[in-house]
């Protein structure tokens, strides 16, 4: 039975003498935080467990009106999921199930390191299932949260009641391992107490000008036995141990504090995250600001696990001018080549070891590129992740195609419209015959697909079909020959889409190269998907920290796998840290566990039979692909996915930002 049984009687509402002087106090005219405290199913300590967890609630009125409660017989994880969204402050109490553990010799991400939970509303206090890392990696917990998990097993490093005192090493494995999944959620700090009540820990968080180590080791049952090492599952974290050295419980075990976090996070900024301006976009010439190969942007390959940044804003563009230092986000295209091992790389503001979303996918040996749309940090950089295991490498590119800026005087909005093919040289449409290598064709924008006269860049989707042989296709506002930089890679008859934004010509066109050895030629799809116009006529766009809005493997956005042919919806505005006015977003679309081959639609209306698509893959693949699409009624887009039979696929939305009116 994963439950800690209190063995020391410790109130919940023990003295906050510990904290000093400094009286705890909402700030004045501030937002009120929200809080929200789940009690998972106890069998017959559950009613216990709940009146801790109502004397919480009772300190937690004393500084925010905002308290939301999730307890058992009712506490699923759907209903659990849904309240956490935008918690400055999470609280658990219930079983624990960590790793290391007895019952199972490898991580189960499912299961371990999670909340014990109802499988179904209104089935009783025995009515348990385990929701593991996996699953708290999908909550939305505001910036900075701080989560706070008391009376649970395994979480601090303790071993079940009555199993005896476990190795400091198991003890370190267990506090990192159950920090992880709230962290990749958005939780700055992990406070695990399986013994003492949590009333200090309150109002210490609510007590301005503190540090979370503070109000952590300024607990009134701390011990002073601190043990600090750097979190081995995100090593961008510290983690601390406290074990009551000198009064063990009856088993012999002692480990039951712990915190993993950042012990500089200040009271001040807990559910205060970096927001972002809406802003206009700005279309360049296509310039290459990171390529590791040859030292531009940062020198020498990535290395798993460890991210590297480099410099956006202040760098020259090849049309003339410089990002200025303004820019808060930037659309560009992301390329992978040289990877040791499969998986993914993720793109972001902030340097993230271990990153709870991704930015592409791909197997050893591919050349494989992604049109993205990402957020700056404050200091006007973009850090990459490559995830995969310890030890292995590859090299990236990045060439940007524009900036936003958080202004109204010089930028352009944007204005979604349904996806609409333009291009299909296979039908000569757009382009009356294929591509030939290094010979540009230009095809007509303006008056296709409601693309008006006076558009002066478009978002859309790139596919390569009928390739004879292996390389890149580059798409621009001028035709070029002998491109210096891509948009999308490919091997040869490979069908690949890639998501771009790019800058028309000034008569509207645009230019496509089949960069390859000569005589090799391809077809070449384009489907439309909005456009921008130098007014404020359109939407301003708001940039976000990655945040995964849709995950069908943990139940998040969509319950079950995606049916062929079937259209199923996903609620964005409204979550996530998206306004409920949101008109359009930017994401990664993510493919995996298809039954086959074929391709998705995400768009603004229900098709079960689209003729246009964002994304290709085989069977087997696991294969990302950015989007820029409008939402439909209701804050909403569907998924289709575009198969025959039965088959049936689940899917990954990673939203970046949204577009909302001026």
């Amino acid at each position: 039975m994963r439950k800690f049984v209190v063995a020391l009687a410790i109130g919940l509402l023990a003295s906050a003498g510990g904290l000093g002087s400094l009286a705890p106090q909402a700030a004045a005219g501030s937002p009120q935080p929200k809080v929200v405290i789940v009690v998972g199913a106890v069998e017959g300590t559950t009613s216990s467990y709940r009146a801790d967890a109502d004397a919480a609630a009772t300190e937690f009125l004393k500084f925010t009106s905002n308290v939301v409660k999730v307890y058992s017989p009712n506490a699923t994880w759907a209903a659990v999921q849904a309240a956490a969204d935008g918690a400055s402050v999470l609280v658990y109490l219930g079983h624990g199930n960590g790793y290391p553990n007895p019952y199972n010799k490898v991580l189960y991400t499912d299961r371990d390191n999670g909340m014990g939970l109802n499988s179904a509303a209104g089935q009783g206090d025995s009515d348990n299932k385990y929701y593991g890392e996996a699953y708290m990696s999908q909550l939305h917990l505001a910036a900075n949260a701080v989560v706070i998990l008391n009376h649970l097993c395994y979480a601090s490093g303790d071993s079940e009641w009555g199993t005896g005192r476990p190795s400091l090493a198991t003890v370190k494995m267990r506090v990192d391992g159950y920090a992880a999944g709230f962290l990749q959620a958005g939780a700055r700090a992990v406070i695990a107490d399986g013994a003492s009540g949590i009333s200090p820990y309150i109002d210490g968080i609510f007590t301005p000008h503190l540090t979370i180590d503070q109000v952590w080791r300024n607990d009134p049952g701390a011990h002073g036995n601190y043990d600090t090492w750097t979190d081995s599952r995100n090593s961008s974290y510290e983690s601390q141990i406290d074990p009551d050295l000198s009064h063990p419980q009856s088993d012999g075990d002692y480990y039951y504090r712990s915190m993993v976090g950042d012990p500089k996070l200040s009271t001040d900024s807990i559910g205060i995250g970096v927001t972002y301006a809406p802003t206009t976009y700005h279309a360049v010439t296509p310039t290459r600001l990171l390529d590791s190969r040859e030292g531009n942007g940062f020198s020498g390959k990535l290395v798993a696990n460890t991210p590297r940044s480099f410099q956006v804003t202040g760098r020259d563009l090849d049309g003339g001018g410089t990002v200025p230092a303004g820019a808060t986000a930037v659309t560009g295209n992301l390329t992978v080549t040289d990877e040791s091992s499969s998986w993914a790389v993720y793109l972001g503001p902030d340097p993230i070891a271990y990153p709870a979303s991704s930015t592409i996918n791909f197997n050893k040996g591919d050349i494989i590129a992604n049109g993205v749309t990402v957020a700056l940090s404050t200091a006007g950089s973009v850090s990459a992740t490559y995830m995969a295991k310890s030890g292995n490498t590859t090299n990236l590119v990045f060439d940007l195609t524009g900036y936003f800026t958080p202004d109204t005087s010089s930028g352009a909005t944007y204005h979604p419209i349904a996806p609409a093919r333009i291009v299909d040289s296979r039908k000569g449409q757009g382009l009356s015959h294929k591509l030939t290598a290094n010979h540009a064709g230009t095809f007509a924008v303006w008056n296709q697909g409601s693309v008006p006269n006076t558009a002066v860049a478009v978002t859309g989707n790139l596919t390569v079909v009928n390739s004879t042989n292996s390389w890149a296709v580059y798409l621009g506002p001028n035709p070029v020959d002998n491109p210096s930089s891509s948009t999308v890679n490919f091997r040869s008859r490979q069908v690949v889409a890639n998501n771009l934004t790019v800058a028309l010509s000034d008569t509207g066109t645009l230019s496509a190269t089949y960069m390859s050895s000569g005589g090799n030629t391809t077809d070449l799809v384009f489907d439309v998907t909005g456009f921008y116009t130098n007014d404020l006529s359109g939407d301003e766009y708001v940039p976000l920290r990655p945040v995964r809005m849709l995950d069908s493997r943990w139940a998040n956005g969509i319950v079950g796998k995606i049916y062929a042919s079937s259209p199923r919806t996903l609620q964005v505005a409204g979550r996530g840290g998206v306004a409920a006015d949101a008109k359009g977003m930017s994401a990664n679309v993510t493919i995996v566990n298809q039954t086959s081959s074929w391709a998705i639609y995400v768009g603004p209306t229900p098709v079960a039979k689209p003729t246009t698509s964002n994304l290709n893959f085989v069977k087997g693949d696991v294969k990302a692909n950015g989007v820029t699409v409008a939402l439909g009624s209701g804050g909403v887009v569907y998924v289709t996915y575009m198969s025959s039979g039965k088959n049936k696929t689940d899917l990954v939305i990673d939203v970046t930002g949204y577009f909302v009116a001026p």
